[in-house]
């Protein structure tokens, strides 16, 4: 299976047990629920991680901090999908469907090949 496929698959994973996690906390944590969905999405990051590291580039080099590269990743995917947001929703269901897919997929493009390049690059280019 090519890496950009576990990719796709670790990632789609990750995001169901995110949006797990940030249902139970939005709707169980007495605290506003943006600020439960950020500290779900927090705590995340570094399971988030061990599944990249260890299940879509299981052989890639060990980085000093690579945790922290892979949060900054993490941060420009939230960035892009706030900034489309911001730019380009309409308020109407199904053009914002395609505006957040369109964000979603560049996002994710982005992350593999930062990820791929610096995060876990192939241990051979180490």
């Amino acid at each position: 299976m090519s890496t950009f496929v576990r990719f796709l698959l670790v990632g789609g994973s990750l995001a169901l047990v995110y949006a797990v996690v940030a249902a139970v906390a939005t709707s169980q944590l007495p605290w506003p629920k943006g600020l439960s969905a950020g500290v779900a999405w927090i705590a995340c990051i570094p399971f988030g991680f061990w599944c990249h590291r260890h299940l879509t580039f299981p052989g890639s080099a060990r980085r000093p901090f690579a945790l922290g590269l892979y949060a900054l990743t993490q941060v420009m995917g939230i960035g892009i999908g706030a900034g489309t947001s911001f730019l380009f929703a309409t308020g109407r269901f199904w053009p914002d469907l395609f505006i957040h897919l369109c964000a979603s997929a560049l996002a994710a493009v982005a992350s593999y090949l930062i990820n791929r390049n610096l995060t876990f690059p192939d241990d051979r280019s180490a």
